[in-house]
């Protein structure tokens, strides 16, 4: 398999490689060029309208359609041949004005995904510029931006985000065998796939630990420091740490983690308030 057929079997395969360009400058450009042709329909069919009027031959075109659109002579059906030629125009104009609308709702790829299909382009051993013509720059620097995911992986949070995009790419070659499975052969040797559900169970482990442990250290850390001004000091930082944990590892919002930093912060104070330095080793 070589060529096009090979690049829309990686696509398929790995649906988040499935990375196009939108090509937005062209549809707006395609949108405008609408409007400006229905603007100049509608102004001619005001005009032609107000003609009608004016003549006193054509004084019910304005109130009954079917005087307006069964006119005996060419002069009679020039109106009704406007409007007939606006709503095709309308037509496409309205089509065209929702599928913009839809290309521009489709998330932009990340910069992973995007890095690893160049890589696999250019690889000998996987894609190895397998498209010759003037469409192998679709993925050049210079297009990033107009490029679209039509399915992007989505990370719960961003500590999930940075374990499998940055993390998993430089600990790959030391993970054992087990843990990644080859990629089809027919789209080079090289590739690897990991299970999705193993990677987010990691990263859900990895936050559940950090949750639990964060507590213990801040309780550890007020017994340990017996001056109270330094508590306070050590309790603001804690509870900044905690919220940004939170923000980095959770998909909560700004209302519950501003909750639950509260509350963690008032568990600190209480213990702040009700142990006096060095009251637990009595």
């Amino acid at each position: 398999m070589e060529g096009y057929g090979k690049v829309a079997a990686l696509m398929s395969t790995y649906p988040e490689f499935a990375i196009l360009r939108s090509f937005r400058a062209l549809n707006m450009q395609n949108l405008l060029y609408l409007q400006a042709e229905i603007t100049h329909l509608e102004a001619e069919l005001r005009q032609q309208a107000a003609e009608d009027i004016a003549s006193g031959k054509r004084p019910d075109h304005a109130y009954d359609w079917w005087s307006l659109t069964q006119g005996h002579e060419e002069s009679d059906a020039k109106q009704w041949s406007i409007m007939l030629e606006i709503r095709e125009k309308l037509e496409k104009y309205n089509e065209a004005l929702l599928r913009q609308s839809a290309i521009l709702n489709l998330e932009h790829p990340t910069k992973h995904n995007i890095e690893n299909l160049r890589s696999w382009f250019e690889r000998p051993l996987m894609g190895s510029f397998p498209l010759y013509g003037l469409d192998r720059t679709s993925w050049d620097k210079e297009h990033e931006q107009d490029f679209v995911g039509l399915r992007n992986q989505k990370r719960p949070d961003i500590l999930s985000r940075c374990f499998s995009d940055f993390i998993m790419p430089n600990i790959h070659h030391l993970l054992p065998a087990k843990l990644k499975r080859p990629g089809s052969e027919h789209l080079g040797t090289g590739l690897y796939e990991y299970n999705d559900s193993v990677l987010r169970a990691i990263a859900r482990i990895a936050t559940t630990v950090i949750a639990s442990i964060f507590p213990l250290c801040s309780v550890v850390i007020l017994y340990v420091v017996k001056s109270n001004g330094l508590r306070l000091g050590i309790i603001v930082i804690l509870s900044a740490l905690f919220t940004l944990s939170l923000a980095l590892m959770t998909t909560a919002r700004n209302i519950e983690i501003f909750a639950v930093t509260s509350a963690f912060a008032a568990v600190n104070v209480v213990y702040l308030t009700n142990a006096a330095p060095g009251a637990l080793s009595n």
